[in-house]
């Protein structure tokens, strides 16, 4: 098992396990590749997953819309505040980035985005996971033709 810094999320050590292929006999190398029947079944969840895509996109794209909004408001407030307090026009500019509201609202900002761009991210895997599945799919239909 990998050795994982918590804070960074960074692998510092993974050992590899060497595999003997000329050791094992035939059924345990067939045991390491799917079945037809198992490849059937992993694209029907893949396909079905993927349908799901389009709104669970739409839905993350909607929270970032709203991220932004709620930042543009808490800069907003910030900066009224701070020109009632009278500071001068740059200086509210200035607060209005610091003040810890709309620095919180940045950060929902910031992780908003990024759960879109894991979102897609998943999205093209599955995409690239469909692929591979169809030609696997394709080749066992050939084979038992």
């Amino acid at each position: 098992m990998p050795a994982v810094d918590e804070k960074t999320g960074e692998v510092q050590e993974l050992a590899l396990v060497p595999l003997d292929i000329a050791r094992l006999n035939e059924d345990e190398i067939a045991a390491m590749f799917p079945s037809p029947v198992q490849v059937a079944g992993a694209l029907l969840i893949a396909r079905e997953r993927i349908s799901r895509a389009p709104k669970a996109l739409e839905d993350l794209a909607a929270d970032v819309k709203k991220a932004k909004r709620d930042l543009m408001i808490a800069r907003g407030k910030a900066f009224v505040n701070a020109r009632k307090a009278g500071f001068s026009i740059a200086d509210a500019r200035a607060y209005a980035v610091i003040d810890d509201d709309a620095m919180s609202a940045q950060e929902e900002v910031d992780d908003a985005e990024i759960r879109l761009e894991y979102g897609r991210d998943l999205r093209r895997t599955l995409t690239t996971e469909i692929d591979i599945l169809r030609s696997l799919n394709a080749n066992f239909r050939a084979e038992h033709s």
